[in-house]
């Protein structure tokens, strides 16, 4: 039978929760509210959001979020800080740390690839965002770190990421530039030229030698720093597989949602990475067992009037407001049977009839969650 999430004992017990799931399920409302549950346990608790959108600024009633941690107010033995991920302050931050000279570290900031790899890149956000927890971890003393991942198909998207990256980079398209261009006259450029694959023949038509030489050059200098990058993947990745962190699966009483948390508990499986368990929020709650409205008390209530207008009016919509939440507490209810019959800890959260952007909101979310 499914066990009850429990999660004051959660952020009492651990050290990393990442929250995950897809887009709208309330990730980031979930990991700022148990920002909110840690401190009112006594914990220093830093919420970290890798999501580009502003909405944690916005659930705690902030103007925005900044790369450091910006304390939050709340009414708590604790304390609470949140931020939001700069990506390429954190990649400059890197290439300071791992270029072998100042010549190579203002070469790299200089070139024009670097600054797309910084900023836009797909999986850059996600290598900067692993070099962040772990140094959050490392050097900012937080008891507790809560990361707000952004919206994925894919349990470990956020994880797997970096390492796409870093093999795009260090892989044979990078030996194919690098070789030539760095090691190699132009002869040898123009002869790998000829035998090198079609998108590359098609790239240098299309933009000319110097944008395979920019490319090269760049290429060259980062080279120096790919064992560095590795190796604080390891160590994230060792850091992720410690009994202190644990992954919560957040989502919504939705087919769709609901299917995502059974692909998301194979694969973190799969890597040994923990799972406190699944997080439904808004779900509709209904008393299977309750019965129509009192009919006697609508009777009343249609025959008073308020200055002068009857309420026969607003009985018609009380009605249609009780069926239509009864119908869709059912629809919640059949939706997540095949959930509640797994072997994972589960927490529901009960819809809220209001958006949720202040303190006094998420105080309020804190408390379903305790």
């Amino acid at each position: 039978m499914t066990s009850h999430l429990q999660l004051e004992r959660t952020v009492a017990e651990q050290r990393i929760i990442i929250c995950c799931g897809s887009g709208g399920v309330g990730k980031t409302t979930t990991g700022a509210a148990l920002g909110v549950l840690a401190a009112r346990q006594g914990r220093s608790a830093l919420v970290m959001t890798i999501d580009p959108a502003h909405r944690l600024a916005q659930a705690m009633g902030l103007a925005a979020l900044g790369h450091e941690p910006e304390p939050v107010a709340v009414d708590a033995p604790g304390s609470l800080a949140a931020m939001m991920l700069d990506t390429k302050r954190t990649f400059d931050k890197l290439v300071e740390q791992y270029a072998p000279s100042s010549q190579v570290r203002e070469a790299i900031f200089a070139n024009e690839y670097y600054r797309q790899l910084s900023s836009s890149l797909g999986g850059s956000r996600e290598l900067v965002a692993m070099e962040r927890v772990l140094e959050a971890v490392n050097e900012e003393g937080y008891d507790l770190l809560i990361v707000d991942t952004p919206p994925a198909h894919h349990a470990l998207d956020f994880l797997d990421a970096p390492g796409r990256l870093i093999d795009l980079i260090d892989g044979s398209l990078t030996s194919m530039l690098v070789k030539p261009y760095g090691l190699a006259a132009r002869a040898q450029f123009n002869l790998f030229r000829q035998s090198s694959a079609m998108t590359l023949k098609f790239m240098e038509r299309l933009t000319g030698f110097e944008m395979l030489a920019d490319l090269s050059e760049f290429l060259l200098a980062f080279s120096s720093m790919f064992d560095g990058f590795k190796e604080r993947s390891h160590r994230v990745m060792e850091l992720m597989r410690e009994p202190s962190t644990t992954f919560l699966l957040i989502c919504a009483p939705e087919e769709s949602s609901l299917q995502q948390v059974g692909q998301f508990q194979a694969r973190l499986r799969g890597e040994n990475l923990g799972i406190a368990g699944v997080l439904v929020n808004r779900v509709h709650v209904c008393d299977p067992e309750a019965g129509d409205l009192d009919g006697g008390a609508l009777s009343t209530l249609s025959q008073m009037t308020v200055e002068g207008r009857p309420l026969a009016g607003l009985v018609d919509r009380v009605e249609a407001a009780y069926a239509e939440h009864r119908i869709l507490g059912a629809a919640d209810a059949r939706a997540m049977q095949g959930l509640m019959g797994g072997d994972l800890p589960v927490r529901t959260v009960p819809h809220f009839r209001r958006d949720l952007h202040s303190m006094f909101d998420l105080e309020a979310f804190a408390e379903v969650l305790g």
